[in-house]
């Protein structure tokens, strides 16, 4: 890669990764531009494994399944179907790839119901004034070593759904709180594969 830039071919060139500890080898590679990488509600170890490192190397972090694969969308139930050729149909269990790419890893009913107590969570301390899917990226877009969110979308209802996330005024500190809790507490002990 460092070749074809020398060359003029690329301005840049970037990795996607699963892992944290794949990107912590990506982002110590010399000219890595960014970094493509998991992160959401239900993904949060980026925060403290990765997100200092990429800004020291000024790596631009581009977060994707943001929603969890629709998941933080709150829209799904434990009778949700998907096509047969949907990752979240073959792959519930990492029988294709990395089962992190699919509802962040968790069981697809553990990750539904999380989702409703963390909407409940939310509710009760009066955190959630906005869609869910909104608030989802709204988080992702808090920290300030996330350079880009790219979320997931099939109308373009969704699309500007998105980006109306990026106008909202950023979560407070304590529902950053409150999502580091629930997160430590209700999510990673069922988190599944490498991470």
């Amino acid at each position: 890669m460092r070749r074809f830039q020398s060359e003029g071919l690329i301005a840049a060139f970037g990795a996607s990764v699963e892992t944290v500890a794949e990107a912590l080898e990506c982002v110590e590679v010399p000219g890595i531009a960014s970094l493509q990488i998991i992160f959401n509600v239900f993904r949060q170890k980026p925060v403290t494994e990765l997100f200092e490192r990429a800004k020291a190397r000024g790596v631009a972090l581009i977060v994707r399944l943001p929603l969890a694969s629709g998941l933080l969308s709150g829209r799904m139930t434990t009778s949700t179907t998907f096509d047969p050729k949907d990752h979240r149909t073959y792959n519930r269990d990492g029988q294709a790839f990395n089962v992190g790419e699919t509802f962040a890893g968790l069981p697809f009913e553990k990750g539904v119901a999380l989702v409703e107590e963390l909407r409940e969570a939310l509710a009760a301390a009066g955190r959630l004034d906005m869609p869910l899917s909104q608030f989802a990226l709204r988080y992702c877009l808090d920290f300030d070593a996330v350079t880009t969110v790219i979320p997931g979308a099939s109308s373009v209802k969704q699309v500007q759904a998105n980006v109306q996330a990026a106008k909202l005024s950023p979560l407070d500190a304590r529902t950053h709180q409150l999502l580091r809790d629930f997160y430590r507490d209700k999510v990673l002990p069922f988190i599944r594969g490498a991470y």
